[in-house]
């Protein structure tokens, strides 16, 4: 049994006693004692019963007011459902993270995801779900969910994954993830918005008492301002910050958003994607301009006024800035989702007519007889449905710029330089988390990417990966969460 002193970011919420993680071989708490007081007695209460009662004045040493205690759990018989609770001996109060199943520390272990994006198959790889070409046309979904999911898995370490049922949970399916799993995860994305729809999400994880982890999840706005969520929006956050040491956000802007919404332990982890080949000493390439030919860049045509204030200055700069740096390098445009653009990719010939058609409605083509960007379409433009694909494509390219994060951040995980389009928070706050160069709209639109190429930002990109990848796994270490970095 130990109890080091605990160090907390600046700014992070401290509840008076939490458990901070727990499994079959040891329950981590954490305790805090008001300055001048002795600290608090806790009981241990395994499987409801009474077990140990624990007085950590005894444990810590020096004049320290919060430290984290490790309480060894005896040995008890494989496959016996344990419930673990920790309580003030003196109110009786119950630590938050109390009263849910450990995870086992040796065994195969079972996951439950929330809002999976796509289908997994061989353990860890994600491909978006099989459809006949008129759905896949007429579909909507953002590719780069899929890359976040993807790269997730090849974090976490487990031997079997299953969806967690929100929208329609059955008793039966209640019952078996409370007796047959180990942990639940919040794949990361843009969760934490006025309009997320959590459905049942609340009800089942109330039922279900298991560890629940976010891992990069982030707030989604065009602008730093005041996000209020939903009644339902606040219980499910509280509900995943009471059962782990911490929520794991992308950046600040997030973190923020939490905390004004009542939900404290939140750390800024940045996201798994650009973690996704699992090598801290990752060598990031800084080549000289001279030596750089084959750029990709990332499109994000469709966007609405949660992603950006002024969508016509938005396309219009996009626009320019692919011809810049189609006129600059070997480009290749890369696409994560847009139906018009899958109708190039698939060549369905009734698909492109029609796509054509939006594109100048909307002024993106300036004609039907737009030469550059028909041949853009025609002879330059990339796509995938699986993340392996993109893998396989990243690592032929010498540079990765555009308003997609994560036709960026994945590459960036295979040594390539990139450099992000900043237009919403969720590009601005992974930029400053990461220490990606980060860019206006306007300096690419008019410069290409030759104008924003900067070797001393991106040194600082190279420099930085292994604390940021240090930084991710600690977040991981510290909740407990099974992982394989």
């Amino acid at each position: 049994m130990n109890a080091p002193v605990h160090q907390f970011a600046a700014g992070q919420a401290v509840q008076p006693l939490k458990i901070l993680r727990a499994t079959t071989q040891e329950v981590v708490v954490l305790a805090i004692r008001e300055p001048g007081a002795g600290w608090p007695a806790l009981r241990l209460i395994i499987d409801g019963q009474d077990f140990a009662t624990i007085q950590p004045g005894a444990l810590i040493e020096g004049d320290v007011t919060i430290a984290e205690i490790a309480i060894p759990l005896p040995a008890l018989p494989e496959g016996r459902l344990r419930a673990i609770a920790v309580a003030d001996a003196r109110t009786g109060a119950l630590a938050p993270g109390s009263l849910l199943r450990p995870v086992a520390a040796a065994r195969n272990l079972r996951a439950l995801v929330v809002y999976p994006a796509g289908e997994v198959y061989e353990h860890d790889k994600v491909r978006w779900y099989r459809a006949p070409m008129e759905k896949l046309l007429s579909d909507y979904f953002n590719i780069g969910d899929m890359i976040v999911f993807d790269s997730t898995l090849k974090l976490l370490r487990y031997a079997h994954l299953e969806p967690m049922k929100i929208m329609n949970p059955t008793d039966a399916d209640i019952e078996r993830y409370a007796s047959e799993f180990d942990f639940v995860f919040v794949r990361g994305s843009n969760f934490i918005h006025e309009k997320m729809e959590w459905f049942r999400a609340v009800e089942v994880l109330e039922k279900v008492k298991l560890p629940v982890y976010a891992i990069g999840v982030g707030a989604q706005a065009s602008q730093n301002r005041a996000i209020e969520l939903t009644e339902t929006s606040k219980r499910f956050w509280q509900i995943v910050g009471d059962r782990c040491a911490s929520i794991g956000v992308r950046g600040a802007f997030s973190a923020e958003t939490l905390r004004r919404n009542g939900i404290g332990n939140v750390e800024v982890v940045g996201c798994p994607s650009i973690f996704r080949t699992r090598n801290r000493d990752l060598a990031i390439r800084v080549p000289d301009q001279r030596d750089i030919r084959k750029v990709a860049f990332s499109l994000r045509r469709e966007a609405d006024k949660s992603y950006t204030a002024d969508p016509e200055a938005y396309l219009r700069n996009q626009r320019q800035a692919l011809l810049k740096v189609d006129s600059q390098s070997e480009m290749v445009m890369s696409s994560h989702g847009e139906q018009e653009e899958k109708a190039f990719f698939l060549r369905d010939e009734a698909a492109k007519e029609k796509a054509v058609a939006e594109f100048v409605r909307t002024g993106w083509w300036s004609g039907p007889d737009d030469a550059a960007m028909r041949r853009i379409y025609e002879k330059q433009l990339f796509s995938f449905f699986d993340v392996e694909h993109y893998d396989r494509f990243a690592q032929n390219i010498d540079l990765a710029v555009g308003y997609r994060v994560h036709g960026v951040l994945p590459a960036v995980a295979h040594g390539v330089p990139g450099v992000l389009v900043a237009y919403d928070t969720r590009s601005q706050e992974l930029a400053e988390t990461l220490k990606i160069p980060v860019v206006p709209e306007a300096a690419l639109a008019e410069g290409g990417w030759r104008a924003v190429y900067r070797e001393a930002a991106l040194n600082g990109l190279a420099k930085s990966y292994a604390a940021s990848y240090d930084r991710m796994r600690g977040f991981l270490d510290r909740n407990g969460v099974p992982h394989r970095m």
